[in-house]
């Protein structure tokens, strides 16, 4: 067997897992060239801690995969809400956005532009996702994890929200690249290879912080998988 046809025996059968038959396809035929480019410059004043990669790339997934329940694991100020909010506005989608944090940290002004979607539960994850889950309406299919970047606060996440997720869904983590959370991670979808797919880290950019005992401290990265149907 050659090295291609190894690597696509490899890579068809994990693919495979994911039904496509489930995939939901919506007609933009009158307008599929459109483009609100004003609408999109929350992509780049959002206060979030993402570089220009991890911002574009949150938005498209969101906009092209068009979820119906979304919740994000870590809002602090919320950046991340604010860019995912403006994708959906750009699909004039209903989908609620949930968002959970230890404390609220949001500016008013920020929090005005999403409140038409967007609800606040405070508390700690995964003991509050029930919540979560009941204010949303019905399992995620797309969850975003920014909270406790240690290697047992990620698998803690991650752990507690795969019974709160509808087949197919997306999970993406942040900063895939620092240490703690890679270990977190590959544990994560070691453990679960049987009902996830993982697609690795989508972005390539990081930045870089200086610390005297550890040396050089890389953060950023978003990592992508997806729940088995």
């Amino acid at each position: 067997m050659s090295i291609f046809n190894t690597f696509l025996a490899k890579i068809f059968p994990v693919m495979g897992a994911v039904n496509e038959d489930d995939v939901k396809v919506h007609d933009v035929t009158p307008f599929a060239k459109e483009f609100d480019l004003e609408a999109m410059e929350v992509i780049r004043n959002a206060p979030v801690w993402m570089s220009r990669a991890e911002r574009l790339l949150l938005y498209t997934l969101i906009f092209t995969l068009r979820p119906s329940r979304y919740l994000e694991i870590g809002t602090f100020q919320g950046g991340s809400a604010l860019v995912v909010n403006a994708a959906l506005d750009a699909l004039n989608s209903q989908t609620p956005l949930i968002c959970v944090d230890p404390e609220w940290n949001v500016a008013p002004e920020d929090w005005q532009k999403i409140e038409h979607r967007a609800t606040f539960i405070e508390g700690y994850s995964p003991a509050i996702l029930p919540k979560a889950e009941e204010a949303a309406g019905g399992k995620f299919d797309f969850v975003l994890i920014d909270g406790d970047h240690s290697y047992e606060g990620v698998l803690r996440d991650a752990r507690g929200v795969l019974p709160h997720l509808a087949p197919n869904a997306y999970l993406l983590f942040h900063d895939s690249f620092f240490t703690n959370v890679a270990r977190g991670l590959n544990q994560f979808a070691n453990e679960n290879a049987n009902q996830l797919v993982d697609f690795g880290s989508l972005t390539r950019e990081v930045t870089v912080e200086a610390h005297e005992e550890k040396g050089a401290i890389q953060w950023g990265g978003l990592r992508l998988m997806q729940r088995r149907s």
